[in-house]
């Protein structure tokens, strides 16, 4: 762990002269939030890109809360640093009953279930936190993220999650993009359905899990649907609708902490201002393609 902070600390002094930047690096409690945020922005387009091809957005919102028990149950036992490990056991298995759930059932009975699960998940973490006395100010740190607390454990924690999702996509990218596109000819030509979906579902989790205590479990969501659905208004193909999101996701990342950063009559969250960027990035697309359309 002394080897990361270091390295961290040394990245920051490195990046404290460059233009742009010095702002942000100049405090260790504004660079790790960035770091962070850079980390989400790469493994959240990539994963985005494929949750906004299989149309997978209200799957994606279900993972977000299926998640949430296992946040609950590693911050009241080992406090907020045992968040990310007792989350990622809470969303394998949340990913593993999804995947069934889509598998074995009708579409109309797929979502229903999805929508049970993420309900029931949801309302089980709420009755474990709440057993324990009044945890207002917990809950709301756990489901809107206090992204200026991340410390250099909880850092390293996340890009190592980070890194578990961008290897599970990256290894599976090419077999994900077609069955987004033909699902009968991915299941007739012999690919394993089954577990692609399985995959994404787990890519999405750790995303989730990685986010958990910076983000917060609600805001996440904006980086798994609006990088993707923004790039799909602008793209002309695969590589470039990738580009764009990655794109926006890291200029939603770098705009929302200088936001934040600025001097305001009164604070503003970072975690916010960052979802608020990539938002109005989103709209701004919306009306390029109406306009777009209009032309040709």
């Amino acid at each position: 762990m002394n080897v990361f902070s270091q390295g961290l600390e040394s990245l920051r002094l490195l990046l404290i002269g460059v233009p742009g930047l010095s702002s942000l690096a100049s405090a260790p409690y504004l660079f790790r939030p960035l770091v962070m945020l850079v980390a989400l922005a790469i493994v959240g387009a990539a994963v985005g890109v494929l949750v906004n091809l299989r149309s997978a957005e209200f799957h994606a919102e279900a993972l977000v809360h299926a998640v949430f028990p296992g946040i609950v149950i590693g911050a009241i036992s080992g406090g907020i640093d045992a968040v990310i490990p007792a989350a990622c056991a809470a969303g394998a298995v949340a990913a593993g009953i999804l995947t069934l759930i889509s598998h074995r059932s009708r579409r109309d009975a797929s979502e229903a279930g999805t929508a049970v699960v993420l309900t029931g998940f949801f309302s089980v973490g709420l009755i474990l936190l709440l057993r324990t006395g009044d945890r207002s100010g917990q809950l709301e740190a756990l489901t809107f993220g206090r992204l200026l607390e991340v410390t250099d454990l909880r850092l390293a924690q996340a890009l190592v999650v980070c890194g578990v999702a961008l290897l599970l996509v990256g290894g599976t990218w090419k077999e994900q993009v077609y069955r987004a596109f033909d699902a009968v000819g991915a299941r007739t030509g012999g690919q394993r359905v089954l577990a692609l979906d399985l995959v994404l579902n787990m890519a999405i989790a750790a995303v989730v899990v990685s986010a958990a205590t910076a983000v917060g479990t609600l805001l996440v969501i904006g980086f798994l649907t609006i990088p993707g659905t923004t790039a799909r208004l602008l793209a002309k193909d695969m590589s470039a609708m990738l580009g764009i999101s990655v794109g926006i996701g890291l200029g939603g990342g770098y705009l929302g902490m200088l936001l934040s950063a600025m001097p305001l009559p009164r604070p503003v969250s970072p975690q916010a201002c960052v979802v608020m960027v990539m938002a109005a990035a989103l709209l701004t697309a919306v009306f390029i393609s109406v306009w777009r359309r209009r032309r040709g």
